[in-house]
């Protein structure tokens, strides 16, 4: 059976000894004059008990203070390297701002310059849809100004979807190279993933707009044949010019004159006309819509979300670097009044 001082010691000098766990209170108890002589006595510890852990705080309180000088030590060894490393950071820091601001600024240029094509292109549109109405409305009074307006309108048309495509172009192409400089991408094979996005982002465009040109130029490559044919014939001119207005010539003369030019606003009857005017309409708010939309973004200075990202990006380094400065100012000041502990 255990003694009585041995259950003592396991039972109540762990609570004296929880009461001065923390290193400033072990401390104390090794060295001040008196402090382990009262606790052995509180704790009514046997003298060899006593011994043994007078032996092993003695041992930790040693170990503690080596560590506390070795967390010092490396304490001051980074406060050193950092030090010293400080200035050519902050360097890199600087030039680094300093090219987020220069990409920003080319970011916004080159979004600016394409809000100003996409202006063009809206306009090209616009005026595209409202030359094909005059066409279609002017079929019944003169076949050779319907034939002459909505080829014009599809020349343009065709001069909007290339300057939308080429705008894509550039602008998806001038932000994946400024993302590149930024150093958003930190790895090859990043570089490559975005690219094909980029070119996936870009080449998706292309299908719709292959058909379009397509479309436009082959109805172009018709209204000009049907533009000389009727200022060659007299006669094509004005049968065409009827049936669009009555639809009142003989059948045989009319055939001659949808099959002659089909495809074009005097081939057409009034409910087709009606149907290709009202999808002309139609396009022609949206144009005027999207054209209003640009021209005010541009009026506001065609801000791009690519630059305000980027400028937000070297806002966030300038305030990171402020507080680095702070700490730098702070450790040197530390280090002139401070003189430099000893090694053991």
């Amino acid at each position: 059976m255990a003694s009585r001082e041995s259950r003592l010691f396991t039972g109540e000098a762990p609570g004296h000894l929880q009461n001065t766990a923390d290193r400033g209170g072990l401390h104390r108890l090794m060295t001040e004059d008196g402090a382990w002589e009262a606790f052995v006595s509180k704790a009514k510890l046997p003298r060899d008990k006593a011994v043994a852990l007078h032996k092993v705080l003695r041992d930790l309180t040693a170990l503690s203070a080596l560590e506390d000088r070795d967390r010092l030590q490396k304490d001051l060894q980074g406060r050193k390297r950092f030090l010293k490393a400080f200035r050519h950071l902050k360097a890199e820091v600087e030039e680094h701002i300093r090219q987020l601001h220069a990409l920003a600024d080319h970011a916004e240029e080159v979004h600016k310059g394409c809000t100003i094509s996409n202006v063009v292109a809206d306009s090209f549109s616009t005026f595209s849809d409202m030359l094909d109405l005059f066409g279609l409305f002017l079929a019944p009074v003169t076949a050779e100004g319907s034939l002459m307006l909505s080829a014009t309108g599809l020349g343009l048309g065709v001069a909007a979807t290339v300057t939308n495509v080429a705008t894509s172009i550039v602008e998806e192409a001038s932000r994946f190279s400024d993302e590149v400089k930024t150093g958003h991408h930190n790895s090859t094979g990043m570089d490559v993933l975005e690219a094909g996005a980029a070119v996936a982002r870009i080449a998706s465009k292309f299908p719709q707009a292959a058909r379009d040109i397509t479309e436009d130029l082959e109805a172009l490559e018709r209204h000009m044949d049907a533009l000389r044919l009727v200022r060659a014939n007299p006669r094509l001119e004005e049968d065409a010019r009827i049936l669009a207005k009555t639809g009142k010539i003989p059948n045989q003369r009319a055939r001659q004159v949808r099959a002659t030019l089909k495809g074009t606003p005097l081939a057409m009857s009034n409910e087709a006309r009606l149907k290709r005017a009202t999808a002309a309409g139609v396009s022609l708010l949206q144009d005027v819509d999207s054209l209003v939309k640009t021209s005010k973004h541009l009026y506001k200075g065609a801000q791009s979300e690519s630059a305000e990202a980027l400028r937000e990006l070297a806002e966030e380094l300038e305030k990171t670097m402020g507080k680095l400065e702070k700490f730098y100012t702070t450790l040197l000041i530390s280090q002139l009044v401070s003189p430099s502990p000893k090694r053991c």
